[in-house]
């Protein structure tokens, strides 16, 4: 029986793809947003809003946008990825969760030396799948769902993802999770297997991790990983003096 992670995930999303699962239709920024992407780092100077004509409920995605973009057709992809190149970068890409991205799109975009840090919302009820492999996955603050969606989750992910689910006891980790306040992550780049900035296209078969972080609200009240080991670092070798 496979188990997570003994430490929370701490890596760095930045010019990466990551998938966020949200709790319901209701299209909003996920708990954990701001705390792994915008707090902690070099401000983004370009926040760019992908949408869908089908999310009808995409207003909650409340956020100073520099852009908003409709793409419909072919020509609209091409048409951002030639504004993508003349952004000021770091550039953060929402994607909301009825939009299909092309596959031809995910090649070209991940290809620049400054690629784009690409958010992707799903509905946790929606089958739906990235054309490409996320570098990680974010499940919803676990208060708001139950146990029987967390455990049906697996349905609209890819199979590389799937077989990892299949080995995790996923009842008894959403209990402990839940009681801990933490949520279930899926990541292939998390410390111990090593970073993969390539991107993978669905079929191949990469491994995935299973471990936990906090979906806060406010990450500015939140010391990242990082710096709790320095602090405990410093504090130790105090106490050695």
């Amino acid at each position: 029986m496979g188990s997570i992670s003994l430490e929370a995930f701490d890596e760095n999303l930045r010019g990466r793809i990551s998938q966020w699962i949200l709790p319901s239709e209701t299209c909003s920024l996920p708990n954990g947003f701001y705390d792994q992407l915008i707090s902690g780092s070099a401000p983004f100077q370009t926040h760019i809003l992908l949408l869908s004509k089908q999310d009808s409920k995409a207003w909650h995605l409340a956020f100073p946008w520099e852009m908003t973009f409709i793409p419909e057709s072919q020509t609209d992809w091409s048409l951002f990825l030639s504004i993508l190149q003349h952004l000021k970068s770091p550039v953060i890409v929402v994607i909301s969760p009825k939009l299909q991205v092309p596959q031809a799109f995910w090649q070209k975009a991940m290809m620049s030396a400054k690629a784009p840090t690409f958010i992707c919302l799903k509905d946790i009820s929606s089958d739906a799948q990235l054309a490409v492999l996320p570098h990680a996955i974010f499940l919803p603050r676990l208060d708001m769902i139950t146990d029987t969606q967390f455990t049906k989750a697996a349905a609209g992910f890819a199979p590389a993802v799937q077989v990892l689910l299949q080995t995790l006891d996923l009842r008894s980790i959403y209990r402990e999770l839940r009681g801990s306040g933490a949520s279930l992550c899926l990541s292939m780049i998390d410390q111990r297997l090593g970073t993969q900035s390539s991107v993978q296209l669905v079929g191949s078969m990469p491994t995935y991790n299973a471990t936990w972080f906090y979906p806060e609200s406010n990450g500015a009240l939140r010391l990242h990983l990082s710096d709790l080991r320095s602090i405990l670092r410093t504090v130790t070798e105090r106490l050695g003096e």
